[in-house]
């Protein structure tokens, strides 16, 4: 498409990027992927960092591993094959500036510059100075800048692209379309409460062109006014959406749980350990909740292993002995199982009528279950998705329970709601984080927090490995299961799609041969559900002393025999996972320990990270040090349907800004309940857009 006929379409925001010059197909696949296949889209994918070119070096101060900025002459770029690379060119040219000159490489030449500098061009490169062969010093892969049309913008954006499109490409196609998109870009803050704070527009065209007075650290820090400006307007959308469905749950009929405790005081008696300080706290913000005629929406955040399943059963409970029935849904069948025997357990001598409904179960077994689900007969169920099957009717739910639920997307957790329309919901996860984050960004549920360990819980040792120590590594483990221990090894891979060491298979056949006598058996995410649950059964049951692994066992079942985990490749992992993962082990009553391998190749940023493991021994330690290292776009572990939408926002620096954005969420509401006079336009487009995107980890309405 030529330029002139681009220029005549009308841009809107919805304009797919394959209509743009210099985006074809295979281009435009390769930006989808990335999540930009529209101009907003475009315009919305923010410079991952900048560069300064503003301050020129002096040749005469340059030192080893510096990023230098010259202006000069260029001298005719020089190439040839590289000897043992053929297939790569080696470029050189003189760079002379004030009568001094410096040596230029690039080891594989950009193909942008390829006949683009006839020598005697006067250009301005910026790179990093490395030592030249003979000792001196060059200027390695720099970029050019011809300055034949005057001088670039002085600080430059770098963005964050898939191979197939390269930096300039993607600058030139921003600075196309920016002037005309930025202005379709609605503002979600009114007008009138937005103040003197950028629109959203001029936030996007300052941080994709900053102006020449812009500070570069606050830019690279994504500290700047515009990057506040952006945060603040998502942050608007998102707490007025919570508000919205805050609201709304608080008009809808709930199921109320008003009987005598007959059943809860004799399961709190029967428990053969005291509750803690934080389960007896839940439970009473639980039960203060199920006596109102409004639903419950309330999310149950607790560390691995503090306690949450009793809080839940006690839940259960109340609704039985209100007359209701209660569903509890787990992501895995085995933790259903679990979680059936455990309350089958705990609870004998209360006369529960408790039936599972999983995958396994079929035939007449299932329309049993079924039946009496649809009769009111069977008083609680635990399943996985199997209980929100089409045909699965309950007569009278009064409670569903969401165990690990943000591995739920939001249909599941509405599809769990339908099958009572006052029913309430409990949902459960040890996904850490931060209490007053939670607080802050959960607007639309009751929040309650277990933060302590139930009594005689083993701390786990955590400990940083070598993979060079792979050997010792293995005679500790010989030991371990020499003393009646048993053990997971988590690896990265299923085969060996770019490291075969690091695959299960391999892993597994390493050990097998390391260990000696050692019963090991493998587990991961393509096997059948049936081989998977063999698997852990047989783990469970003492029939395997060892389990290689992917990260499937992640939410997993009690062993508590188990005591040792090995992570491989630890530094491919976010701290939140590999606390997750450092959950399996602890469960009994011999000390455990958590073993972080690190590849040889880790670099010193990883190895850092895999240090503060060894610190953070609480969800809330690792919660607040994983969004400090990573940000906000992995919060829940992996982007998905119920994950947290926001682009802008850091989450730790931001606590206040969210604060002040649920105020403003509140005024608007409160002076345009429906959002539907013209100033409240661009609010209501970013809550349906919130609303589609399934915002929240609590919407199941």
């Amino acid at each position: 498409m030529s330029q002139q006929h681009q220029s005549s379409i009308a841009l809107s925001l919805d304009t797919p990027v394959s209509s743009l010059a210099g985006i074809g197909p295979k281009r435009a696949q390769a930006l989808a992927e990335r999540g930009i296949a529209s101009i907003g889209d475009l315009i919305a994918h923010l410079p991952a960092r900048y560069q300064d070119w503003r301050e020129r070096t002096p040749i005469d101060e340059l030192k080893h591993g510096m990023v230098a900025v010259f202006e000069g002459e260029l001298s005719k770029l020089d190439e040839r094959p590289m000897r043992g690379r053929r297939w790569r060119r080696l470029a050189t040219a003189w760079l002379a500036i004030d009568g001094k000159r410096i040596r230029v490489v690039w080891f594989n030449l950009p193909a942008y510059m390829r006949g683009y500098m006839p020598g005697g061009h006067r250009v301005l490169v910026r790179g990093r100075i490395s030592a030249s062969q003979d000792g001196g010093l060059e200027l390695a892969h720099p970029d050019v800048i011809s300055l034949t049309d005057g001088f670039p913008r002085p600080i430059r954006p770098v963005y964050r692209l898939p191979a197939a499109v390269g930096q300039r490409l993607f600058e030139t196609i921003v600075a196309r379309v920016l002037p005309e998109a930025a202005q379709l870009v609605p503002n979600s803050v009114p007008d009138d409460l937005r103040a003197d704070a950028m629109t959203v527009g001029d936030a996007l065209r300052y941080l994709h062109q900053p102006p020449d007075d812009a500070d570069p650290a606050a830019l690279q820090a994504g500290d700047s006014p515009a990057h506040r400006a952006l945060a603040f307007d998502e942050l608007f959308a998102f707490e007025l959406a919570l508000a919205i469905e805050q609201r709304r749950s608080q008009q809808r009929a709930g199921a109320a749980f008003i009987s005598e405790p007959t059943l809860t005081k004799k399961f709190a008696a029967k428990l053969s350990f005291a509750l803690t300080r934080s389960q007896q706290q839940a439970i009473k913000e639980i039960g203060e909740d199920l006596e109102r005629a409004t639903q419950m929406n309330r999310l149950l955040m607790g560390d691995v292993g503090s306690g949450k399943t009793v809080v839940a059963f006690w839940a259960a409970l109340r609704a039985v002995e209100s007359g209701y029935q209660a569903a509890m849904m787990a992501p895995t069948e085995l933790l259903a199982e679990q979680h059936f025997r455990s309350f089958n357990r705990m609870c004998a001598g209360l006369a529960v009528r408790v039936a599972l409904l999983t995958g396994r179960i079929a035939g007449y077994e299932r329309e049993a279950v079924v039946e009496g689900l649809a009769r009111g007969e069977i008083e609680v169920v635990f399943g996985t998705q199997a209980v929100i099957q089409q045909k699965v009717r309950v007569a009278r739910l009064g409670l569903g329970i969401i165990d690990e639920q943000h591995r739920f997307g939001v249909f599941d957790r509405a599809r769990l709601k339908a099958l009572g329309a006052t029913a309430n919901v409990l949902m459960m996860t040890a996904t850490p984080i931060p209490r007053s984050l939670a607080m802050s960004l959960f607007g639309n549920l009751s929040v309650s927090f277990l933060d302590e360990l139930p009594p005689g819980r083993t701390p786990i040792a955590t400990q940083l490995r070598a993979e060079s120590e792979s050997a010792c590594i293995y005679e500790e483990l010989r030991d371990e299961i020499a003393r009646g221990g048993r053990i997971y090894y988590v690896v990265p891979l299923i085969e060996g799609e770019d490291d075969e060491a690091k695959s299960v298979a391999n892993t597994a056949s390493r050990l097998s041969k390391s260990i000696g006598e050692a019963r090991i058996a493998t587990l991961h995410g393509r096997m059948r559900s049936a081989e998977k649950d063999r698997a852990m059964r047989a783990f469970r049951d003492g029939a395997l002393d060892l389990l290689v692994s992917t990260t499937v066992v992640e939410v997993g079942i009690d062993v508590p025999e188990a005591s040792v985990i090995v992570i491989a490749a630890a530094e491919r992992y976010g701290l939140a996972q590999l606390h997750q993962l450092r959950g399996r082990v602890g469960r009994g009553s011999a000390p455990s320990r958590c073993i972080l391998v690190a590849s040889d190749d880790a670099d010193e940023s990883s190895l850092a990270r895999l240090q503060v493991m060894q610190r953070a021994l609480t969800g809330r330690e690792v919660a607040e040090a994983d969004l400090t290292l990573r940000g906000p776009g992995d919060l829940l572990g992996a982007r998905q349907t119920g994950a947290l939408p926001l682009k802008f926002v850091h989450l730790l620096r931001d606590v206040r800004m969210i604060e002040n954005a649920r105020v403003m969420a509140d005024q608007c509401l409160t002076r345009d309940p429906s959002l539907d006079s013209p100033p409240s336009r661009g609010a209501r487009m970013a809550v349906r857009k919130m609303l589609t995107q399934g915002f929240s980890l609590g919407d199941v309405g």
